[in-house]
């Protein structure tokens, strides 16, 4: 992943701040191993969950998330075709601590074979929300 936001996994936002997004690579290995089509991404729910790991309660559950597609290949070819984006509000990051991440993706097909995945498939995204050292108020 060469997203500056992740450090082995690790996602770091500071307290009160809604920037960077969380933004985590759907691979081609993970396309491949569901048959996952480009039509099917054309008609997926996406939603993000958070998990506080001390008391087990959720601070994000199942919001709107997005699916990006990298127009710019060609100059970034390290880049993945396709994204996972997570925009932080205000409120979600209120609580500094470690929390769990992961988001769903739930395909609608028109046969009523629907597909369910999670990412990441065998693990979550760990995110550190750290203290800040400056406080915002607006008058």
């Amino acid at each position: 992943m060469n997203h500056s936001t992740f450090k082995k996994n690790n996602f770091f936002i500071k307290k009160d701040s809604s920037y960077p997004e969380l933004k985590y690579p759907l691979i081609q290995q993970v396309l491949e191993k569901y048959d996952i089509t480009e039509d099917m991404l054309d008609n997926v729910a996406i939603t993000f969950s958070m998990i506080d790991t001390e008391t087990g309660r959720y601070r994000i559950a199942n919001v709107a998330a997005s699916l990006v597609i990298s127009e710019n290949r060609a100059e970034n070819p390290d880049e993945e075709k396709y994204t996972l984006v997570y925009k932080f509000r205000l409120k979600d990051t209120k609580i500094i601590g470690r929390y769990q991440g992961e988001f769903k993706l739930d395909f609608l097909s028109n046969d009523g074979c629907d597909l369910k995945i999670t990412i990441p498939n065998n693990n979550y995204i760990n995110i550190i929300i750290l203290d800040s050292l400056t406080k915002t108020s607006i008058i």
